[in-house]
């Protein structure tokens, strides 16, 4: 039964290898793995249920990732290969050897991961998680992929110095840690923790950072403040910025999605989202409300220099 076992996790683990391919992916949602149906998939859903303690998984461009029972990025990934595809299909096409990408709300890190593949020993990776849960699941990928240009910070992002009250969510919602309140009724904090805040203008400043190429936003809620705290950066490097946009937990904390979109226009961006039918970025509309939507803001200096997602074709 042993044998069986440890038989069924090497194959399992070769058919998630196999399906982590960089391609658009129309529509992709969170969970939407549990609409598939075919004999492969419903081996690894039989030991996803099996799954007690954490095991490694090979991801993309030779990375390794841990994946852990019960939580829900682990199990898209290990389901389908996949998180976010869409969005790392266009990191893929736009980040170079080089580049500085800032990570804020990395999580267990998978975004800072990609990038310092892409950005190689030239470039550097900023990953920020205020979670001591979620830290140390960055700080062990870090580790096990030998990552050398990767800086960690375990702190959370605001328009302030300070201290926060962060509430943790549980495994299964690891993606929902806020510092103000869960968006779905259905979260409730599995913890709370008293957290450090800082200004990204002021990490980078700290850091020595000359530019920032690319930040990822996503901080449930809190991304308006992190963009006023940025704004020196955002003024003199115009990093190209991918955010979440969420009038959900925006709300719980007096925020609103027309404030973050009025405010990057001032800047110089243009807002760009990913097209339902093919995965791939157009020019986004601005709309009143936003419900968990991932946008792309590229300063209009930026737009003819780099490898813009407009062009940005499968290969």
């Amino acid at each position: 039964m042993v044998d069986n076992a440890i038989s069924f996790l090497s194959r399992a683990r070769r058919v998630v290898a196999a399906r982590a391919m960089l391609r658009p992916h129309p529509c992709w949602r969170m969970g939407i793995e549990r609409l598939a149906f075919n004999f492969l998939f419903m081996h690894r859903r039989i030991l996803w249920e099996l799954l007690k303690t954490p095991c490694v998984i090979k991801w993309f461009d030779g990375l390794r990732i841990y994946v852990y029972p019960g939580n829900e990025i682990s199990r898209a990934v290990f389901l389908t290969g996949l998180y976010e595809p869409n969005e790392f299909f266009w990191l893929n096409k736009a980040l170079e050897s080089g580049n500085t990408f800032i990570d804020i709300g990395a999580n267990m890190g998978l975004y800072s991961l990609f990038a310092a593949r892409k950005v190689g020993p030239s470039g550097l990776v900023i990953a920020i998680e205020p979670s001591s849960r979620d830290f140390e699941r960055l700080r062990s990928h870090v580790e096990l992929n030998r990552l050398t240009n990767v800086r960690l910070l375990q702190i959370a992002a605001s328009d302030r110095k300070g201290e926060a009250r962060l509430l943790v969510a549980p495994d299964e919602k690891a993606g929902h840690n806020t510092l103000g309140y869960f968006g779905y009724d259905r979260v409730a904090p599995k913890a709370i923790e008293t957290v450090r805040l800082e200004r990204v203008d002021d990490v980078v400043r700290l850091a020595g950072l000359q530019k920032v190429d690319f930040v990822k936003l996503d901080v449930e809620g809190a991304e308006f403040r992190v963009l006023q705290g940025a704004q020196d950066t955002l003024r003199l490097s115009h990093p190209t910025i991918l955010l979440e946009l969420s009038d959900r937990t925006l709300r719980h904390q007096s925020c609103h999605s027309e404030q973050i979109w009025n405010f990057l226009t001032r800047e110089g961006y243009r807002m760009y989202g990913f097209n339902g039918e093919t995965g791939l970025p157009v020019p986004a509309k601005r709309k009143t409300y936003f419900d968990s939507e991932n946008l792309i803001a590229i300063h209009n200096t930026s737009e003819e220099s780099q490898a813009t997602p407009i062009s940005v074709t499968e290969t």
